[in-house]
């Protein structure tokens, strides 16, 4: 199996031998980063980037991109991959072109998905392979929204084996794009609502916010769905450190914000460490240790750029343990990395050696974007697999 493609907006090429005997189709995405994925033969063509689904604009770009793919390769779809999440349009365009056309219609979970893209990128053929995948949010099996998982995955299947604890989004939609947010939310989590109440006013991000409001809203579930997700626990970092906007003007602003200061400190103090424990035949990777270190650190006078390498160095620990320890148990002696936070260099070039000393082949992508724009090739190779196997 092999890649070509280019920079931000280039479409990449791939070859997939391993999937050559399925009838045409293609995977479709998400709402945000859309992106679609012709696969045909044994060439996939992810497409350029497309937007977000929820503008009807971009949703006649990608009819027209697929009119266009399809003329280009000479082929019709027999089947449509699509994301599980029920809300997503992108979902719905796909059963909507599905009924009309009268296409096989395959859902993929949104985590499956972003490893396989890995996987097929690397030609891996070799059974399951342990999947680190975080990003933002995904919708989950159980319902809630998934973003820090370790998976073990096949082509055709995904079993979760570990996950960071789960805290409400307070707001829903709002707290991805105002991290203060989940950081009341992972404060309220770490130390309780009395012992987050003590240090709220120390803290500039949360001065003048609503936050009892927020809290009522959580304590009964009103739009304060649970999630896993390693980018809003990025988010709730960057602003405890100071270096968040009341309000993102760009999905990921507060994580790169905080990406650059640990560049700065440059690994000059000890990794926060992250509690681990076992809930439910699940391993859980716990962060109110990490908050409550953070806090005593803050207080001794310890710079936000330090306090930010120290976060990125104790989640890399703590994955790199995880993962171990999932792969004994489960004798995988590989991992495939995936997911939009591993866009984040300094993470990666703290885990990736963290891995391998551990034993670890390690499956990184390359020319498939890590986040949502390659989940059409995850997508699409989980279909390719699924219809291979009929």
């Amino acid at each position: 199996m092999s890649c070509a493609g280019g920079g931000a907006g280039a479409r990449t090429t791939c070859s997939t031998r391993s999937f050559s005997k399925v009838p045409p189709h293609y995977g479709h995405g998400r709402r945000f980063k859309s992106s679609i994925l012709p696969y045909t033969g044994n060439r996939a063509l992810l497409s350029h980037h497309l937007g977000d689904m929820g503008q009807l604009a971009t949703e006649q770009a990608m009819l027209t991109a697929l009119a266009d793919y399809r003329a280009l390769f000479g082929q019709t779809p027999a089947i449509v991959a699509v994301d599980a999440h029920p809300g997503y349009r992108s979902r719905a365009l796909g059963q909507k072109l599905a009924e009309q056309q009268s296409w096989l219609l395959e859902t993929v979970w949104h985590h499956h998905a972003h490893i396989a893209a890995t996987m097929v990128e690397n030609g891996w053929q070799q059974g399951p392979v342990l999947g680190l995948a975080l990003d933002g949010t995904g919708y989950g099996p159980d319902g809630t929204l998934w973003g820090c998982e370790i998976l073990v995955c096949d082509y055709a299947h995904m079993a979760r084996v570990g996950h960071l604890a789960t805290v409400p989004m307070p707001g829903g939609e709002k707290a991805a794009r105002e991290p203060w947010r989940m950081l009341l939310s992972h404060l309220d989590n770490a130390l309780g609502v009395e012992g987050a109440s003590k240090v709220q006013a120390q803290l500039c991000a949360l001065k003048e916010k609503q936050v009892d409001t927020l809290r009522s809203m959580a304590r009964a579930g009103l739009n304060s769905p649970l999630t896993s997700s390693a980018g809003r626990l990025f988010d709730a970092m960057a602003a405890l450190v100071g270096h968040a906007p009341p309000s993102m003007s760009y999905e990921g602003e507060a994580a790169l914000q905080l990406e650059a200061l640990a560049e700065r400190a440059g690994g000059t103090c000890a990794p926060l460490e992250f509690g681990v424990r076992m809930r439910e035949k699940l391993l859980e990777i716990d962060p109110a240790p990490m908050w409550r270190a953070a806090l005593h650190r803050l207080a001794e006078g310890n710079s936000s750029a330090e306090l930010a390498w120290a976060f990125h160095a104790g989640l890399a620990h703590v994955l790199a343990r995880a993962s171990a320890q999932l792969a004994r148990h489960a004798g995988l002696s590989t991992v495939a990395l995936a997911g939009g936070v591993m866009h984040n260099g300094v993470l990666v070039s703290m885990l990736v050696p963290l891995l391998q000393s551990s034993g670890l082949r390690v499956l990184m992508p390359a020319q498939v974007p890590a986040g949502d724009g390659g989940l059409a090739m995850g997508q699409a190779a989980v279909a390719a697999y699924r219809h291979r196997q009929l």
